[in-house]
């Protein structure tokens, strides 16, 4: 477990980037051989059009880099949040730190978003895309990445995680965005999976 974590520690920026490129690709060729809905559109050009939302949220990934740092040390230094409370096992820490994470900086976030009016004219942008496949999971407002970045560290904070917690979550939530708004057909799989995790069929009601 802890070599596990540690990989995720060490992990360079530059294969981070590789797998939110190899993430994207995957699912955008899925797309072309298991289509869920047919949509008659250009596909390069559209990609074009969300990619220059993702190009912003670099710029802010690598302003918001420095802050996390300042936060993982604080949180060290003063041994804050809950997890200098407890005692549970490694494995059982992340997955109560991923837990919260999800709830603080997706559902909450999200339902935010969706409910207070100038919230949601930011995160408007990212449902004004009438052609939903995997690059619209990058289609976001920049000052709304900016209120799920803020949201996310809050759960840290909450916590007193590990930063390594917070990069497993990171790589998780890549993963989940791009599956989630991926214009693919699961099957009979789909159902099942839909139990746990948000389903490209799921995600089309909302």
């Amino acid at each position: 477990m802890e070599n596990f974590l540690l990989f995720f520690e060490e992990m360079p920026v530059w294969m981070r980037f590789i797998w939110v490129v190899g993430v994207l690709a995957v699912f955008w060729i899925l797309e072309g051989y298991y289509t869920f809905v047919k949509l008659p559109y250009k596909k390069w050009k559209h990609a074009g059009v969300n990619f220059v939302f993702l190009l912003f949220t670099m710029f802010i990934n690598v302003g918001f880099g420095v802050l996390t740092v300042g936060v993982f040390q604080l949180i060290t230094t003063q041994q804050l949040g809950l997890l200098y409370l407890i005692s549970l096992p490694v494995w059982a820490e992340l997955l109560l730190s991923l837990l919260v994470l999800d709830f603080i900086a997706q559902y909450v976030v999200h339902y935010l978003l969706h409910k207070v009016r100038w919230m949601w004219r930011l995160h408007i942008i990212h449902h004004s895309d009438t052609k939903v496949d995997v690059t619209t999971g990058t289609r976001h407002h920049p000052l709304d990445f900016v209120i799920r970045e803020l949201f996310a560290l809050f759960a840290v904070l909450f916590m007193g995680m590990p930063i390594a917690y917070y990069l497993v979550y990171r790589i998780c939530s890549v993963f989940f965005t791009y599956f989630t708004h991926a214009n693919i057909r699961l099957g009979k799989v789909d159902k099942i999976i839909s139990y746990v995790f948000v389903t490209p069929k799921m995600h089309k009601f909302h």
